[in-house]
């Protein structure tokens, strides 16, 4: 004779035909009824998180978690989901917290480092994330990603040379991957506030790689930046030559920027472009027709307007 279902029986057939709500307070009994068992709590915190109760979840995977923290076998299982709930919910304090607590349990796992130093960026702490990565260097100095790691961090704590060494270390460790490498820092480097040296950077990297359309386009928007749109221009010309199929995009983006920077008559040519590339494009035209009404060639906007209109669907007629 078969046995009857239990309430664990009936809760998983609740969560594999998605009803995790209704799974939760059956959960619970199992949780009430023997507390020591993991399980039952794994499959609470699951059923809670399914149906978006994730921060009582997390209080649950967190329980877990501080068993884990007292096993010399450290399976990370709990700490993976809390790692990923506290970074889908932007709660640094907690996620720099559970970072910590991994870390200082098992202080010769290279990936728990490594999370904890990731974990330090987002939350703004750059000497602490540069201080980890540091140890990583030290531990693995042959591996390029760690002193990339390292280079971020000094660059997110305002030091500027300091970045570009450890940005170049990197490369010196692993050439053909040099041109990535530099285009990080650049990338960085811009982002930060710095795009005269980004420009330099983003040299560095075309000179190791003249091929890259990316490397072309971040060298344009420093020019942009610094007051050189001619040089902007070249630029994307040279990362559309490299990129024919998408070279609409790449001047439509130039354009955008353009005309962020009140400098319509620039934006006009770079859509004017974009167009060459993809005539068929209405969006391009209408941007053209914006760009060529902000510099007061109202003929030409109204020209490019209709070109647009021309160019975009009808709505299909309404059933009769």
């Amino acid at each position: 004779m078969a046995s009857l279902p239990t309430d664990r029986d009936r809760a998983d057939d609740l969560m594999k035909s998605g009803r995790p709500a209704e799974a939760i307070p059956l959960y619970r009994k199992g949780v009430e009824a023997e507390p020591d068992e993991d399980s039952h709590l794994l499959a609470l915190a699951w059923a809670l998180h399914d149906s978006g109760n994730s921060d009582e979840a997390a209080v649950c995977f967190e329980r877990l978690f501080r068993k884990e923290l007292e096993r010399r076998l450290f399976t990370g299982f709990a700490y993976d989901e809390l790692v990923r709930i506290y970074r889908e919910g932007n709660n640094r304090e907690e996620l720099v917290s559970v970072c910590e607590r991994a870390a200082a349990a098992q202080p010769g796992d290279v990936g728990l480092l490594r999370t904890l130093g990731e974990a330090y960026l987002t939350a703004g702490n750059a000497a602490g994330a540069a201080g980890v990565f540091e140890r990583l260097c030290g531990t693995d100095p042959e591996a390029p990603e760690n002193w990339c790691s390292l280079g971020e961090a000094r660059l997110a704590a305002g030091d500027q040379d300091q970045a570009e060494i450890a940005y170049g270390h990197a490369a010196g460790i692993d050439p053909s991957a040099a041109a990535d490498f530099f285009s990080r820092l650049a990338e960085g480097l811009d982002r930060t506030g710095h795009p005269q040296r980004a420009l330099k950077v983003w040299e560095r990297s075309l000179a190791a790689r003249p091929d890259a359309p990316p490397a072309w386009m971040g060298l344009g928007d420093c020019q942009l930046r610094l007051g050189k749109p001619d040089d902007a221009v070249r630029s994307y010309g040279r990362a559309a030559d490299l990129q024919p199929a998408a070279a609409g995009g790449f001047w439509h983006r130039l354009g955008n920027q353009f005309a962020r920077e009140s400098l319509p008559l620039h934006a006009a040519e770079a859509f004017t472009q974009a167009i060459a590339a993809e005539p068929g494009n209405p969006l391009y035209h209408l941007r053209l027709a914006a760009a060529f009404a902000a510099g007061g060639k109202n003929d030409l906007a109204e020209a490019a307007l209709l070109r647009a209109k021309a160019l975009t669907p009808s709505p299909a007629d309404p059933p009769g």
